[in-house]
């Protein structure tokens, strides 16, 4: 494999330009990587995946829904859901900006 060294801030450079929501930047065998970035009032269109989904809260507020319970949402906060379990943002009244892991 080769190395791969990704800026942030560029990768953010191209959603504007693209206008879109979500940005996957790692496609590896075992590893994908993304950004999800949502503006207030902005609808959380994802449904649960087949793998275990980890965020990193880079900027924002609001919540997350995993499952039938919501937690705050802060920068810097790492979440963990399961395989298979509804989840999404909300409430935000910042943009949120998270960086995504899943692995199978």
């Amino acid at each position: 494999m080769n190395e791969k060294i990704i800026d942030l801030r560029e990768l953010f450079s191209k959603m504007d330009l693209d206008n879109s929501e979500f940005l996957n930047f790692f496609d590896l065998r075992h590893l994908q990587a993304g950004l999800l970035r949502l503006k207030p009032g902005e609808s959380d269109t994802q449904g649960p995946h087949s793998s275990d989904e980890i965020y990193l809260v880079l900027e924002g507020n609001g919540f997350i829904e995993i499952g039938k319970k919501s937690y705050a949402v802060k920068k810097d906060l790492f979440i963990y859901v399961p395989a298979n379990v509804r989840h999404k943002f909300y409430g935000n009244s910042q943009e949120i900006s998270v960086v995504y892991f899943f692995s199978d």
